[in-house]
């Protein structure tokens, strides 16, 4: 399977489906959980914050006494208090609200009735003090849970509850903070690992996708392979018989005495044999060829000697085209050799130019009138370019992605006339990507078409030989 080219196209693409889909799918995975554990995260910082407000809430609530008045039982609940205008009040050993102030990034703030700040606790109430400041003066804060970012960009998620004095009076508000520092940590953390283990997910996905399509082409590569060997095989077994056949015929010929009518059913039989003799053969050739039965001796391959041959050789055929209807063909052909230097392929002389040969006879064949076809050798880059175009009667683009299947016929009619077995085509993109090359065509109906055959260039058999 790895030798053949259709099918490991087809498994690329079958691989980069999987890698898609499923790469796809864990992605969408990932990025639910992503938003789940963020989720999580800040309910439970949320719910931690609730708890210590509600503690604080109602410790705080146990000792006021007048209402935006800061005592000094409130200063040894909260050890660390900064009233403002006062200095700080001493930070107790072992103190939980110190610990959870200085270790968990939490800020309390003491507003009296009208929203202003009378004291703050936390390690960076320098920052909470000046960026929780009320939107207007003087306004009171809302009960929700809020977001606020600072003039230094850091965020803060607060909480704010009312608070009352011993005695029931409204005394102010408590506002409890923390910082996103935490929040931002874990998400760093996520993040790194999302940048480390996504591409790492793609490629173990990816070796998955290739090996599970290599499991799916299996089974059809091995029936492609069996049908193969069953064409290779029946073609073989069919010569025999044809051959016999065909000599049978010949001899039934070749008996002077023979009635017109019955002479002419000879004839018609043996045209039948030859085509199917040459079907036969063209059958067993291609399935050799594709199943590397028939292994290609590279050697260096002078593209210009070889065009030279074709034009020469082929040229009484033109001829004998348009003599053969004077009135309606006339086919010329003509040969265009682009470079000055020699151009050298490493390949099979005779099965380059069995390929070549065809695409020449194609053209003559469907160039019914005042027919022009060009052999053209040029050199591009690392590659040599030999086109066929000729001004026939042209392909339908309908039917450019199937001319080089097996027994594609664009007009069945005319390629019965012609004699054709329908692999003609087949055979030469078989032959031109077994030497690495390419073929493309490019057609238009009653305008003409042009083939081009691509093969990567070598050397000169003297650089070959001093190489070696």
């Amino acid at each position: 399977m790895h030798q053949n080219r259709l099918f490991n196209r087809t498994r690329i693409q079958l691989t980069i489906t999987y890698a898609l889909v499923i790469g796809s799918i864990a992605l969408l995975c990932g990025l639910s959980i992503h938003l789940v554990m963020i989720r999580a995260f800040a309910r439970t910082v949320d719910r931690e914050l609730n708890t210590l407000a509600g503690t604080v809430h109602d410790t705080l609530e146990a000792v006021l006494q007048q209402p935006g008045i800061v005592n000094p039982v409130v200063m040894n609940v909260l050890p660390g208090l900064c009233v403002v205008g006062q200095e700080c009040s001493p930070v107790k050993p072992h103190s939980k609200i110190a610990e959870l102030t200085k270790k968990q990034g939490y800020c309390l703030r003491l507003l009296n009735l009208k929203g202003q700040t009378i004291a703050t606790l936390g390690s960076k109430q320098h920052k909470f003090t000046g960026s929780f400041a009320l939107p207007r003066e003087n306004k009171i804060p809302t009960l929700d849970w809020e977001t606020i970012t600072d003039d230094r960009g850091e965020r803060y998620h607060f909480h704010t509850l009312p608070l009352k004095t011993i005695d029931n009076r409204d005394w102010g508000y408590l506002q409890v903070a923390q910082s996103f520092d935490r929040l931002d940590e874990y998400m760093s953390s996520l993040h790194l690992m999302l940048m480390f283990g996504i591409p790492l997910a793609m490629l173990l996905i990816g070796g998955a996708s290739w090996w599970l399509s290599g499991l799916a082409i299996e089974p059809i590569y091995q029936s492609y392979q069996q049908i193969q060997q069953f064409t290779a095989d029946a073609a073989h077994e069919l010569r025999t018989p044809l051959a016999v056949t065909s000599i049978a015929v010949e001899n039934a010929l070749d008996v002077e005495v023979i009635e017109p009518e019955t002479r002419n059913n000879w004839e018609i039989a043996q045209r039948q044999i030859r085509h199917l003799t040459r079907l036969a053969e063209d059958l067993l050739w291609l399935s050799r060829l594709e199943a590397k039965q028939l292994p290609i001796q590279f050697q260096p391959c002078c593209l210009n000697d070889l065009v030279s041959d074709l034009e020469e050789e082929l040229a009484p055929i033109a001829i004998a085209s348009s003599l053969a209807e004077p009135l309606q063909r006339r086919i010329d052909l003509r040969l265009e050799i682009l470079t000055k230097q020699p151009i050298y392929v490493m390949g099979d002389s005779d099965r380059l130019y069995r390929a070549i040969a065809n695409l020449i006879n194609n053209a003559i064949q469907y160039t019914p009138t005042d027919g022009v076809v060009t052999i053209r050798l040029e050199s591009s880059e690392r590659h040599a370019i030999v086109t066929i175009q000729d001004n026939g009667i042209g392909i339908a683009e309908a039917d450019l992605p199937h001319i080089f299947d097996r027994f594609y016929r664009v007009q069945a009619d005319r390629s019965r006339n012609t004699g054709g077995t329908g692999l003609g085509l087949a055979i030469v993109r078989a032959i031109v990507q077994a030497h690495h090359g390419s073929i493309q065509v490019d057609s238009q109906l009653d305008v003409g078409s042009t083939f081009t055959v691509s093969l990567p260039t070598k050397a000169t058999p003297s650089k070959i030989s001093n190489q070696n």
